[in-house]
């Protein structure tokens, strides 16, 4: 029998309608708007502040705070129409929940993380831009759930962020901000927190993306601490800036100038005064009578010594005398006489060897105390790095422990339903349960170790933003790099012996060591100086008679001497000369010892490079080995082909071989920042001129 067409059509019509637009509508979620305006609608009328209701509902993946990218336009239309005059009064509340599964109060701070996360995301985001004095944020943990928490789908609704409002709503076409009474301060808002990894266990060179509304560059993690994301670079520029080791050695060097300052100054030209008075009994200028005589000298002038070891003074003495109950008066009481005096040695110290030597000596202090400072900042830089990348590591093991535990406790969590549903033993509960709480206490020490890690690299860096007594935690965003790097042996040998601060150092005290023996040498001459003294003298009964009768004339005074001197034997300078030789040959020792030891450090720096390098390829292979086992053990366990056992210590061999895989990586980095030190010279992108003294 034949069939009209039309009536396949109405059937396939009414079929699609029946079976498509109802699955349509189910997905379709009702918009916060118009939620809004239907509370609104039922409260108008009410007087006084009510409980507007909730508008919205934003759900999560497990053990993640941030809100997914789909709820962004309805947050936005929502923020807007809460920006309104009439609703501009409303408070807003956040409820977090969370799931039963895992741990109590962690459930309870996550649920209040991701609150916190989105009252942030409402005040920060340019398109919402609420105000944070309207949020109040709670979490509320496992409390009142929406659905069973036995099923996924259950489990999925139950971690939630419902915003509720609270205010007095307006009247048809009229505002009530100003009648409504306000709520309690809302608390503020908390930095958004850090989202946890999602990945299975896994070593990643990207650190967690860093939310977008975080202000001043940090986030928070779920427990409410703000990060700060540091890269190595920076950590490292910080670091030689606040780090209290560099700022002890700086002084070093600025010592080292005031130093050789002082011994400059031996050329100083020299003021000096000189004055005395005396009255003593002149027995012969009477036989009947003592006689007093008084006596008064002062002498000032400049003196400057020279550069060929002499010294060179002009001054001006001005003599008083005369004699007291005397049978005879003095004609000249009073002497003026302008003067030039030089002094020369002749052997021992001619030329100033004395002071060039300690000049010299200071040049080279200098130097070595700029190297002492090199030297430092190079250590501190690479334990700066060293430091960053051990943190590095631990937040690393940090997140495997933490997905090795959420995999044991959903392990835990299928055993408990087949057990009741008799595909499981009690003892195989049990071995879930416990396999669990292992995982849980290696991940509390995990993160104990990361917070010693953390306070480790603050104390080095000793920024003004992250010292010891910040409460911030520090996120590494460095990649680390996993590349083979070919690195020649004899170059990179060579540059260390041009650039390391002990081998300058060393070469430094090799030249002083010279220099001292140079001088010990000459010491052993004997002393010969040479001494001439001319006054142009006058006088007179008064002191201006004496200044004016001042003339170049034979009644001046001049004297010319030598002074000579030798020890018999000469044994204490014979004996400091042989010191010196044997001082300096020890320094030419020394200079090859340390020659020898960089050598060796750079030759050890390579081999730990090329090492690291390969247990990151074993490790790798493990690991990917080590991931299969976990499938093949799990689709065993989901099939009943096996027991938890089996799965368990699959798990756990993945989490070592995560954990080898990421040490290896660090590793190789490590040994990478040590070649920079081993070769004396600080990471690329840093330079000495950048370190403030």
């Amino acid at each position: 029998m034949r069939r009209h067409p039309t009536a396949w059509t109405v059937a396939l019509f009414l079929f699609l309608t029946l079976a498509v637009v109802p699955q349509a509508n189910a997905q379709k979620a009702p918009s916060p708007i118009g939620t809004l305006e239907d509370l609104e609608a039922a409260h108008r009328g009410t007087k006084g502040e009510v409980h507007i209701g909730s508008v919205m509902t934003l759900t999560y993946s497990a053990n993640t705070v941030e809100a997914e990218p789909r709820y962004f336009p309805a947050l936005i239309e929502l923020s807007k129409a809460l920006k309104a005059p009439q609703r501009e009064h409303y408070q807003i509340v956040l409820r977090g929940y969370s799931d039963i599964s895992g741990d109590f109060y962690v459930n309870q701070r996550l649920s209040r993380q991701r609150a916190a996360y989105l009252g942030n995301l409402l005040v920060h985001h340019p398109s919402m831009s609420l105000d944070q004095k309207r949020i109040l944020v709670e979490g509320l943990g496992e409390k009142n759930p929406i659905a069973p928490n036995t099923t996924a789908e259950g489990r999925r609704q139950n971690r939630r962020v419902e915003i509720h409002l609270y205010g007095a709503v307006a009247k048809e076409g009229k505002q009530s901000a100003l009648a409504a009474a306000p709520l309690p301060s809302p608390q503020k808002a908390e930095a958004p927190p850090e989202a946890p990894a999602k990945q299975a266990l896994s070593i990643d060179a990207q650190q967690p993306p860093v939310p977008a509304s975080a202000a001043a560059g940090t986030t928070a993690d779920a427990a409410g601490t703000e990060n700060v994301p540091l890269s190595l670079l920076d950590a490292i520029r910080y670091g030689l800036e606040g780090n209290q080791d560099i700022q002890v050695v700086s002084y070093t060097p600025k010592q080292a100038e005031e130093e050789l300052a002082d011994a400059e100054s031996v050329y100083d030209p020299e003021f000096f005064a000189d004055s005395r008075f005396r009255r003593d009994p002149n027995l012969q200028s009477s036989i009947t009578r003592i006689v007093m005589e008084d006596d008064g000298l002062f002498t000032t002038g400049i003196r400057k010594p020279l550069s060929t070891g002499g010294s060179i003074t002009g001054a001006v003495e001005a003599r008083y005398g005369d004699l007291l109950n005397s049978e005879i008066d003095r004609t000249y009481k009073y002497t003026f006489a302008p003067l030039l005096e030089v002094r020369q040695p002749l052997l021992k110290n001619i030329g100033a060897r004395e002071e060039k030597t300690a000049i010299k000596i200071a040049n080279f202090q200098l130097d070595i105390s700029e190297e002492e400072f090199r030297e430092k900042t190079i250590e501190i830089a690479n334990r700066i790095s060293r430091a960053y990348w051990q943190l590095y590591l631990l937040r690393q093991f940090v997140a495997i422990d933490r997905q090795n535990f959420e995999m044991a406790e959903e392990v835990y969590r299928r055993e408990r339903v087949r057990v009741t549903e008799g595909l499981s033993q009690p003892l195989d509960v049990e071995r879930a349960r416990s396999n669990a709480q292992s995982r849980q206490s290696n991940l509390f020490q995990s993160r104990q170790r990361l917070e010693v890690a953390t306070d480790r690299l603050k104390l080095l860096m000793n920024w003004s933003d992250l010292n010891i007594d910040s409460e911030v935690a520090i996120v590494p965003t460095e990649t680390p790099q996993t590349a083979p790097q070919d690195i020649a042996e004899e170059a990179a040998i060579e540059k260390a012996l041009q650039n390391r601060p002990e081998l300058r150092k060393a070469d430094q005290q090799v030249e002083i060591r010279k220099v001292e023996e140079s001088l010990a040498r000459h010491r052993r001459l004997p002393t010969l100086d040479l001494y001439g003294r001319y006054a142009a003298s006058g006088y007179g009964n008064e002191f201006t008679d004496a200044y004016h009768d001042t003339a170049f004339n034979q009644e001046n005074y001049w004297a010319v001497g030598m002074n000579f001197a030798y020890p018999i034997g000469n044994r204490s300078a014979e004996a400091k000369s042989r010191l010196k030789v044997f001082e300096r040959q020890q320094s030419e020792a020394q200079v090859d010892r340390i020659r020898n030891r960089i050598k060796q450090d750079v030759k050890e720096v390579l081999l730990a490079i090329a090492f690291a390098r390969g247990e990151i390829e074993a490790n790798q292979a493990a690991r990917e080995s080590a991931v299969k086992v976990v499938d093949g053990e799990f689709v065993r366990f989901e099939i009943g082909q096996t027991t938890n056992e089996e799965l368990l210590r699959a798990q756990d061999l993945l989490a070592t071989a995560s954990r080898n895989y990421a040490r290896a990586v660090v590793e190789y980095n490590i040994a990478k920042a040590e070649l920079s030190r081993a070769q004396g010279v600080l990471p690329e992108g840093v330079s000495i001129e950048d370190v403030s003294r």
